[in-house]
């Protein structure tokens, strides 16, 4: 059985592991990987938090590093579906065809 990646993790931006020393760490053939896994783990409901600024992946109970995350993710979703309506317009344009808004 794989170990979690949480299990590697240590609380505090302060000891943050860069994600190449993780991915390594922990035997994943590429960062890229390693962000899968944690994606998977997060969807199973585990609190892995990143840098923005590259510093890496770590754990936190401190209300003030869960809000600058959480801000960071809402941003970065509202940015995305920003993205994803433009796209779909552009599609909706080249085809002719409406789509259902927000799919």
């Amino acid at each position: 059985m794989k170990m979690r990646v949480r299990d590697s993790l240590r609380y505090g931006k302060e000891n943050a592991i860069p994600s190449k020393m993780l991915a390594q760490t922990l035997g994943f053939r590429s960062v890229r990987d390693l962000q899968k896994a944690i994606e998977g783990e997060r969807a199973a409901g585990a609190v892995i938090l990143s840098d923005p600024c590259g510093g890496g992946y770590y754990l936190s109970s401190d209300p003030d590093e869960l809000l600058r995350f959480t801000r960071t993710l809402n941003a970065r979703a509202k940015n995305t579906l920003k993205a994803a309506e433009s796209a779909q317009r552009a599609l909706d344009d080249a085809t002719g065809q409406m789509r259902i808004k927000g799919v």
